[in-house]
């Protein structure tokens, strides 16, 4: 019997991401997140259309940061997929928000409209589609957008799995709604060993963001708290890894 064991997925790596953390390890970097993280958002945000990315330390934190700066609270529902990596029901249950589970469809396994829309209370605030590998529900992304609209919801995308998948109205996945996730993990897209990035096309949420993953500065660099803020920030070692992941996307 042959016990060798078959991994079922594995990173791709290469000698372009030895040979740039060499040269960086040689330049004498501080190795926290500076110049390279930032050449690593513009490339997402270019990437995928978006006008902002923040690169956070993983793709659960990313989830969390968006429903955070969306303004839900604690006791807020939101609607998620039964189907999905159980980051998404933690990233709000983290913070005290209340996941409401919702069936999937059968042919894309990503939520479906209809079972959504029957989930919907006073108590709900947010949805959160799951673009499964990239897959998107039948209904299309739009009609997720009308139904947050028509019931005063916020709409927030985990495509954690989907960097590089466009909807068929051409938008990058992760893009429609207020803000969208990508997740850098082992088995993703592209991998950092861990990381997430977080894509949106509105200022305010971006300018939240950044302050809640910096401990709240005013701005970068400085002492000058005025929110509350956390440390969920990346490093420049995994940023340079991940530049040289973007540069193999076609």
């Amino acid at each position: 019997m042959n016990n060798t064991f078959i991994p079922q997925m594995e990173p791709w790596f290469g000698s372009e991401e030895k040979e740039a953390l060499n040269q960086y390890m040689d330049e004498g970097g501080w190795l926290t997140e500076f110049k390279r993280t930032a050449e690593f958002e513009q490339r997402i945000a270019d990437f995928t259309g978006a006008k902002h990315c923040i690169i956070v330390n993983n793709g659960t934190i990313s989830l969390t940061l968006i429903a955070m700066a969306a303004g839900i609270k604690a006791g807020d529902e939101v609607i998620v997929p039964n189907y999905t990596m159980i980051a998404t029901p933690n990233s709000v249950k983290m913070f005290g928000a209340v996941p409401v589970f919702v069936d999937v469809e059968r042919e894309t396994l990503c939520m479906d409209i209809k079972c959504a829309q029957k989930a919907i209370t006073s108590k709900t605030k947010a949805i959160f589609i799951v673009t499964a590998n990239g897959r998107y529900p039948k209904e299309g992304i739009d009609a997720f957008q009308k139904l947050c609209k028509e019931n005063g919801l916020v709409l927030l995308e985990d495509a954690a799995q989907s960097l590089g998948a466009f909807y068929p109205n051409g938008k990058h996945q992760g893009t429609v709604g207020l803000a969208g996730s990508f997740s850098f993990s082992a088995p993703k897209i592209i991998s950092t060993g861990q990381g997430g990035a977080i894509v949106s096309n509105n200022d305010d949420i971006a300018y939240k963001i950044r302050k809640l993953k910096d401990f709240g500065r005013s701005g970068g660099g400085n002492d000058i708290h005025d929110t509350v803020g956390y440390n969920f920030k990346f490093t420049e070692l995994q940023s340079v890894i991940g530049n040289e992941q973007m540069k193999k996307l076609p």
